[in-house]
């Protein structure tokens, strides 16, 4: 008897593998799905690879459509113009509140219990003797994911969840991450500050350049990490809130929005927004450096914005205090040569990433110090949001749909 046509199946075992009737597999045989294989005995065989991919599409096109994850909360409305902290005006709130109160008001704490934001010195210390095994040109996110680690494992009371604890924690962990951070700026040069503590902002600018924090520089800054603290549920506070349900502590909730916040379609659009800018500002024409990206399929950094479709109203604030506090700078000047060209074109408006891009070329920020404020301020959105989960906790209804090959039987 001649040998049966290697991996093939008869029509029983294709119904069998298909999960159907016969009808239905000569079905498909009449309208193109299956083909016949020609062999030397009567029945019907047909290819086992191509009854494989009909299989696999059958299973994927039986994916239900994916309807839109909600999670209430009580924070953040964020709006085509506008977004909200707890029913204020963000962008009001970031310029006339100072990011400790900013904070505060996303953790419902009043201003009666307003309280400074300070770190441990034996665990800033420590933190500050881990990093020195760190390559020198590290970037700043890599850093805070470090420090954030350090500051976790040496609080003893870091499980305790309910608010005040967590608020508390908080505080101090925000004021650990800035201070652990290598500073940039020679000792003493303060601003002329007369404050005996000195700002989150202004501790902040310190560490990430060593240009000279001027009231109005350090207010830029400020604002900057006041319009940065939450933005509804981005992929990272998503991340922070499954994390929180499932009851990590603060330390793991924040490590767990730092590393979402690292990835290339996250946070790190700020850090190629600022190479953009660097090579406008080394003399590079805009619109050649503009064309490349565009000539490469790639998205220019920090411009456009899904939830923003008319304009990102973070960047229009930040950009325009940028351009006064900083005006003679390279920086400054290469971030309007850049809107020039991308407005000349309709194309679309920046969006924050862009403007914190624009800080830090302006200020002589180190390289990435864009994702340095941008992390550091949504710590306290994601405090916020770990908040919420620590008191009801998220139930997600997500279930995987397996596509893979079948079992061996």
């Amino acid at each position: 008897m001649p040998a049966v046509p290697p991996s093939t199946l008869t029509a029983s075992e294709v119904a069998r593998r298909l999960g159907v009737k016969l009808d239905t597999v000569y079905a498909y045989v009449s309208r193109g799905l299956l083909t016949r294989v020609e062999g030397p005995d009567k029945p019907r065989r047909f290819s086992a690879a191509q009854v494989e991919r009909l299989a696999v599409k059958g299973r994927r096109s039986a994916v239900p459509k994916l309807e839109p994850l909600v999670v209430t909360s009580e924070l953040t409305e964020v709006s085509d113009a506008a977004l909200f902290y707890r029913g204020r005006d963000a962008i009001e709130l970031a310029q006339s509140e100072p990011f400790e109160r900013v904070a505060e008001w996303l953790w419902s704490v009043s201003p009666a219990d307003a309280a400074p934001f300070v770190a441990s010195r034996a665990s800033v210390a420590l933190a500050r003797a881990v990093q020195a095994a760190l390559p020198e040109d590290a970037l700043p996110l890599d850093r805070l994911r470090v420090i954030a680690t350090v500051l976790g494992t040496t609080d003893p009371l870091r499980y305790e969840t309910s608010p005040s604890p967590v608020v508390a924690t908080g505080r101090g962990m925000i004021a650990g991450l800035i201070e652990s951070l290598p500073r940039q700026a020679a000792p003493g040069r303060s601003g002329g500050t007369s404050a005996p503590r000195p700002s989150l902002a202004e501790r902040l600018f310190l560490q990430l350049t060593a240009a000279k924090p001027s009231p109005a520089r350090v207010h830029v800054l400020d604002v900057a990490m006041g319009l940065c603290a939450d933005h509804a549920l981005s992929p990272s506070t998503l991340a922070v809130r499954i994390a929180a349900g499932q009851r990590a502590d603060p330390y793991g909730v924040v490590q767990t929005g730092l590393g979402a916040l690292s990835g290339a379609l996250h946070g790190a659009a700020s850090l190629s927004a600022e190479e953009l800018l660097g090579e406008v500002e080394a003399g590079a024409d805009p619109s050649q450096v503009i064309g490349a990206r565009l000539r490469r399929g790639e998205r220019i950094p920090g411009f456009g914005h899904a939830l923003h479709p008319t304009g990102d109203p973070r960047a229009r604030a930040l950009l325009a205090l940028i351009q006064t506090a900083f005006e003679r700078t390279r920086g400054a000047q290469a971030t309007k040569e850049v809107q020039a060209i991308m407005a000349s074109r309709g194309l679309p408006q920046p969006n924050i990433d862009f403007a914190l891009a624009s800080l830090a070329r302006s200020a002589g920020a180190v390289r990435g110090a864009s994702e340095a404020v941008i992390a550091i301020a949504r710590i306290a959105g994601w405090i916020a949001h770990a908040l919420e989960e620590y008191r009801a906790p998220t139930t997600f209804p997500w279930r995987a749909l397996y596509i893979g090959p079948p079992p061996e039987r």
